[in-house]
């Protein structure tokens, strides 16, 4: 096992110490307003139809929802539909609304239309959620305009349907810091592919995150600065990034955290393979003597922990072994030297501490994973704790599912703490998940008759923790949903268990956010013959991910590649984390 720079089992005793208890809807909104270079991501060029002398108000208004499909993406048809005050005062970047179908646009001087599962993003393109009916529901007041009927009122946002959306918007990631400042925090968003996608990842980086609050996630990018011109497709791998704004000088840890947000960021563009950055036309980054810095830069921040152990775990006759193609390797911790009677298990991201859970579900253990040492009870009298979770600041986390309402807790510096996550605290919780970058808690609540996945974003400030900002990210009014398991795919997915008739079970891909992208060649679902009660997958690309049946039999799932299948006598198979 690698080590830490201190000893695991002084961290065990401080842990222990005082305890005894279907459209991708996400993206950055960015239109312009001239025509610019159609690219073959794009499809076929498209240019509306300007407005005609004669037409009716409810021709307007169709024309103009028409009109914002223009391909390349752009305004400049769509607003010679809208008055002269109109034109000068429509945001259409401050969000986007897509829609699968709508009404017949009716009405003289006020012109109705019905937009039909509709959903909304903001102007960084993250997805907002579904629109209700009144929301729905849009209204353009109309005006007489040198003889000739124009939009004089309007909603500030594009307004599209949901395939030319999903044609020409990819699913991305803008990346921010933890509040430690030591671990980067993706926040999806959707962004416009082909030449503008640079741009838009930058722009949307510079607004800054998602959720404003400096104890979930901060950027190290003043937000003083903006692109002073779009960024060029690069033909040698090399993006010029113009940055203006009056900000200060920078110093040399705020440079280099602020650099990993860019590398991130522009490293999803794969025709960028570095980057310059100037403010106000002076070079403000470096690598040695280059002005130029490589994308690849910042894998110590990665969200997914790359430096975590990479093998899995399990119990064989009750005692822990670690695990890969080539066979299995017993280990001489506490654990793996005699059989606890553990029905769970989840491990430290370096593989030092093991917390165990008692096969009754009341007690739970902690030992160093090798060397010697006895398992400490962390928890005990608890109802029914789940399998437990650890994130990148070492902190154990813990779900008590009892009957009466989840109980959340945490142990960090050597106590154990009760945290409140809205939507999870005092609900039945099936199982739960927590981000190794800490900032998110992912859990499968149980309904009357349909149950629903809820994300809660965690805030910190120094030991505290507590949840905010929850969020129901799956669920399916009217349709029955039987969720079983949770588990981390990437930094910002999660696989779902769904059982759907006797031993049949559907292994999903669902984003944080709640929409429905994924990355380009994933399948978002699978069928697996077996009664599934875990999924066990790790956030690091190129792991193998498994659904576990009810006798233990593990299927490979959600994997590009062949991947190797623990034995069936295998139990509490696990990752870290």
């Amino acid at each position: 096992m690698r080590r830490r720079t201190f000893a695991p089992l002084m961290l065990l005793a401080a842990l222990v110490c005082t305890a005894c208890v279907s459209l991708p809807t996400e993206g950055g909104v960015r239109v312009t307003e001239q025509n610019t270079q159609a690219t073959p991501e794009a499809g076929f060029p498209y240019n509306p139809r300007p407005p005609q002398p004669g037409e009716t108000p409810a021709e307007i208004v169709r024309h103009f929802l028409d009109a914002m499909t223009a391909n390349p993406i752009s305004t400049a048809v769509a607003r010679q539909f809208l008055s002269a005050p109109a034109r000068e005062g429509w945001r259409p970047n401050d969000a986007m609304i897509t829609y699968a179908d709508l009404t017949t646009p009716l009405g003289g001087s006020t012109v109705e239309v019905n937009l039909l599962g509709a959903h909304r993003l903001d102007s960084r393109g993250a997805w907002q959620g579904k629109l209700n009916e009144e929301q729905s529901r849009l209204d353009f007041s109309m005006v007489l305009e040198d003889g000739e009927w124009r939009i004089n009122t309007l909603p500030n946002a594009m307004i599209v349907t949901d395939s030319w959306f999903a044609d020409r918007y990819t699913q991305a990631s803008l990346f921010f810091f933890d509040p430690t400042g030591t671990i980067l925090v993706p926040e999806p968003v959707f962004v416009p592919r082909g030449d503008q996608l640079a741009t838009a990842l930058v722009s949307g980086l510079l607004r800054g995150p998602v959720a404003p609050r400096s104890d979930v996630s901060q950027s190290f990018i003043p937000r003083e600065l903006q692109v002073e011109f779009s960024i060029p497709v690069p033909q040698d791998g090399l993006a010029e990034v113009a940055l203006t704004g009056d900000v200060p000088n920078f110093d040399n840890d705020t440079l280099e955290l602020m650099t990993a947000q860019i590398a991130w960021t522009l490293r999803q563009d794969p025709s960028i393979e570095r980057f310059r950055v100037t403010l106000n036309g002076n070079p403000i980054t470096g690598s040695g003597t280059r002005s130029d810095v490589d994308t690849s830069i910042g894998e110590p921040f990665d969200p997914a922990v790359r430096d975590s152990w990479l093998a899995p775990f399990a119990l064989l006759k009750g005692r822990m072994i670690s695990l890969n193609a080539s066979g299995e390797q017993p280990l001489d911790g506490p654990f793996g030297r005699r059989s606890y009677g553990l029905r769970s298990m989840g491990l430290d991201l370096n593989a030092e501490l093991v917390a165990g859970i008692a096969d009754d579900g009341r007690t739970a253990l902690l030992a160093p994973a090798e060397g010697d040492g006895e398992p400490q009870v962390v928890l005990s009298r608890a109802s029914n704790l789940l399998k437990p979770a650890w994130d990148h600041v070492g902190a154990l986390w813990l779900l008590d599912a009892a009957p009466s309402g989840a109980v959340v807790r945490v142990v960090v510096g050597g106590k154990v703490r009760e945290v409140q996550v809205p939507g999870v605290t005092g609900e039945q919780v099936v199982d739960f998940v927590v981000s190794r970058d800490g900032s998110r808690l992912v859990a499968i609540v149980a309904g009357r008759g349909s149950d629903r996945v809820v994300v809660s974003r965690l805030a910190r400030r120094g030991s505290q923790v507590r949840g905010v900002n929850p969020r129901v990210v799956w669920s399916e009014p009217g349709e029955k949903l039987d969720l079983r398991a949770l588990a981390w795919r990437t930094p910002t997915e999660v696989l779902v268990a769904r059982a759907i008739a006797g031993d049949l079970t559907q292994v999903t891909r669902r984003s944080v956010d709640g929409s429905a992208g994924l990355s380009s060649g994933d399948v978002s679902s699978e069928l697996v013959r077996d009664r599934v009660t875990a999924l066990v997958s790790s956030p690091l690309s190129g792991s193998p991910a498994w659904a576990v049946g009810a006798q233990g039999q593990a299927h490979l799932v959600a994997s590009r590649e062949d991947g190797f299948v623990p034995a069936p006598e295998l139990r509490a198979l696990t990752y870290v984390g």
